[in-house]
């Protein structure tokens, strides 16, 4: 736990700290996520995340996310709690166009019990304009098995 407090805090600080250039900006997202991998007990996942997205070329930004999914279990079953801090590649291929892989760590707790996991996924998404994007994404984390989300997300950005 104290891990995730101190990666939490160096993103929540990095979203503090104005910035002059106009290739670093700021943003958030909603997700809506099926368990499609090792979940057979859940049902949906809903979550949140915020970003910081640095355009090193008109083609490729990195950027990094911190975030939290819950996902719900049948039958009024205990709630799985996931909170993913991962770094990201985004490649452009085309205009609005992107791709995007990620790699980090993910905190799963439930039922009282944590476990710290190497968080992944690959997908990608359509820029509707400079402020809002539509996207879709496999999710998954991995220790000792692995479980897997697909999720679609609306993006938005501050900046």
């Amino acid at each position: 736990m104290k891990k995730l407090f101190f990666a939490s805090l160096i993103l929540i600080s990095a979203f503090s700290v104005r910035s002059q250039n106009a290739a670093l900006k700021f943003g958030g997202g909603l997700n809506l996520g099926i368990p499609v991998h090792n979940l057979s007990g859940s049902t949906v996942a809903i979550g949140a995340d915020f970003l910081a997205h640095y355009a090193v070329t008109t083609q490729v930004a990195i950027t990094g996310d911190f975030g939290y999914t819950a996902l719900f279990a049948e039958n009024g079953g205990a709630t799985t709690n996931i909170l993913p801090l991962r770094a990201r590649l985004r490649v452009y291929p085309a205009e609005n166009v992107y791709f995007l892989g990620k790699i980090g760590a993910g905190f799963i707790s439930s039922n009282g019990s944590s476990v710290t996991s190497t968080a992944y996924s690959l997908g990608g998404g359509y820029s509707i304009n400079n402020k809002l994007e539509i996207g879709a994404s496999y999710d998954g984390y991995s220790k000792n098995g692995t479980i897997g989300l697909l999720n679609l997300r609306l993006g938005f950005f501050f900046k």
